[in-house]
């Protein structure tokens, strides 16, 4: 029933080529970075096959790699996140996944909606997400309570958020801190993502519903696509 979720990589070669990397270097934090950088500038961020398909997306591994690798697609966070994490266990990364709400919309009991990784490099916890439509960090933030790291005009400070919770805050060049993400640094299963996936992608308030969105990573900022504009 949720075998394909566990199946190991059909091809790691391939989709260190998808993502533009021509060297395999030993687990680090410099690789991990360089991973994730790599993954949001060649693989985008879409829910066309939700929004344009009406579809429900398939996380089974085999699934996702004809899809991101074979395909050459996009995806949301359940489908680039899910193959991201496959593809660091190949590697030799200590990586599981983690559930987050996503806080950019002021609601008053936001959903778990967002599907992240968490990474354990000699000891400690980086947070690694390859499929959030922006604002997202292109490198792994420290989970440890006032870790701040900034890169490219962008300041994201990780806050201690309640036991097992943690908050992600951004600030850009010209504006204050605000809270994009709620992560959840409990332990949890591949399967745990399906039926949220298929609540996202079926259900007709979902945002991913209602809205077309496409982001990619560029050099200065990135791409950008909501709705029509």
């Amino acid at each position: 029933m949720s075998e394909e979720l566990y199946e190991p990589l059909p091809d790691v070669d391939a989709y260190l080529r998808r993502i533009g990397i021509t060297q395999v270097k030993e687990p680090s934090l410099e690789f991990l970075d360089e991973l994730i950088v790599a993954h949001q500038s060649h693989v985008p961020f879409d829910n066309l096959d939700i929004c344009e398909r009406s579809l429900v997306p398939s996380l089974g591994v085999g699934d996702l790699f004809d899809k991101i690798v074979t395909r050459r697609r996009g995806g949301y966070c359940f489908e680039l996140n899910g193959l991201f994490c496959s593809l660091l266990k190949a590697l030799g990364f200590s990586a599981r996944p983690c559930m987050a709400r996503v806080l950019l919309r002021p609601v008053p009991h936001p959903l778990i909606s967002h599907r992240a990784n968490i990474v354990a490099i000699n000891g400690k916890r980086y947070y690694a997400d390859v499929g959030f439509g922006g604002p997202q960090p292109a490198f792994a933030p420290l989970i440890e309570d006032g870790a701040m790291r900034a890169e490219g005009g962008q300041t994201f400070t990780m806050h201690r958020a309640g036991h097992s919770w943690w908050e992600l805050g951004y600030r850009g060049t010209k504006e204050e801190e605000r809270i994009v993400l709620r992560i959840c640094a409990m332990a949890v299963g591949e399967e745990d993502f399906v039926p949220l996936s298929f609540f996202q992608a079926a259900n007709p308030q979902s945002v991913f519903k209602q809205n077309r969105m496409v982001n990619v990573k560029t050099a200065n900022g990135a791409l950008n696509l909501r709705n029509n504009t």
